[in-house]
C-alpha cells in the first residue's frame, strides 16, 4: 500500500501576543491509499489542526507535507487550491449547506464552480444522493431534513470531485447517535466498496474504533498508534 498523505516533523505554531502555542509539535506520519484513520483526542489536543494541515486548509510552520506524492508545502495558495479541488473532500460537523437550495442543488454546487455540464451536474448529483440514501429527498432544502440527512447532504456533496481522499472533521458531532451510526457505515462503505482513504477526527473513542487505525493526538504530539 503506497502512501496517499505523509507528514515529515510538521509544527504548527500561533503566536499569541507574546505567548508561542504549539498546536502541532513536530508530527510525522503516513496514511497509505485506501485506508480508514480516525484522530482522537481531547479537546484543544490539535486534531483539527491536523486535518487542516493535511488538507492544505493551513500550511504548517516547520516540516514537510505530501499529498499524493508530491510535496506542497512550498506551493502557492492558489496551487494547494488546486489539489483540494481534484484530490480532497470536505465533510463538516456543521454540514455548510445554503439553505435556499435543495439537496440536489447543493450536492451540484461545486460541480458549477468546476463548469461540468449542466446534466451531468444532475445526474451525477442524483448518483451520489442515491449512494448515501437520499434518493427520495433530492427537492427538499435543508430545512426539512434531519440532522443526520442534512449530513448526508454533505457527504454526496464532498464527493462531486470524485476525491481520492475524504476528510471528515467530527462528523456526527451535530447528530443522534442512531444517525451517527449511518454516517460511520457510510464512511466504511467509501472506504471498502469507493476505495477512499478516509481520515476523520472524532473525540469518540467508540466511533474512534471503527476506523481501520487509531491515531491518539495530546498537546499537539502522537502519543499512540493502534490498529
Amino acid at each position: 500500500m503506497r502512501n496517499i498523505i505523509e507528514l515529515r516533523g510538521v509544527s504548527k505554531i500561533y503566536q499569541l501576543g507574546k505567548v508561542e502555542v504549539k498546536a502541532l509539535d513536530k508530527v510525522s506520519f503516513s496514511i497509505g491509499s485506501n485506508d480508514f484513520i480516525s484522530i482522537i483526542g481531547p479537546s484543544g489536543s490539535g486534531k483539527s489542526t491536523l486535518l487542516d494541515v493535511i488538507g492544505l486548509l493551513t500550511k504548517p510552520t516547520l516540516g514537510q507535507v505530501f499529498v499524493d506524492g508530491v510535496v506542497t508545502t512550498e506551493m502557492s495558495n492558489d496551487q494547494m487550491a488546486e489539489i483540494r479541488r481534484k484530490k480532497i473532500g470536505f465533510i463538516f460537523q456543521t454540514f455548510n449547506l445554503i439553505p435556499r437550495l435543495t439537496a440536489l442543488e447543493n450536492v451540484m454546487l461545486p460541480m458549477w464552480f468546476a463548469g461540468v455540464p449542466d446534466s451531468e451536474k444532475k445526474e451525477r448529483g442524483q448518483q451520489l444522493l442515491e449512494l448515501v440514501g437520499l434518493g427520495h429527498r433530492i427537492n427538499h432544502k435543508p430545512n426539512e431534513l434531519s440532522g443526520g440527512e442534512r449530513q448526508r447532504v454533505a457527504i454526496a456533496r464532498a464527493l462531486t470531485n470524485k476525491p481520492k481522499i475524504i476528510l471528515a472533521d467530527e462528523p456526527t458531532g451535530n447528530i443522534d447517535s442512531k444517525s451517527g451510526k449511518q454516517i460511520m457505515d457510510i464512511l466504511i462503505k467509501l472506504y471498502k466498496d469507493e476505495k477512499k482513504t478516509v481520515v476523520m477526527v472524532t473525540h469518540d473513542n467508540s466511533l474512534a474504533k471503527r476506523a481501520r487505525k487509531r491515531i491518539k493526538i495530546k498537546d499537539g504530539k502522537i502519543i499512540r498508534r493502534a490498529k
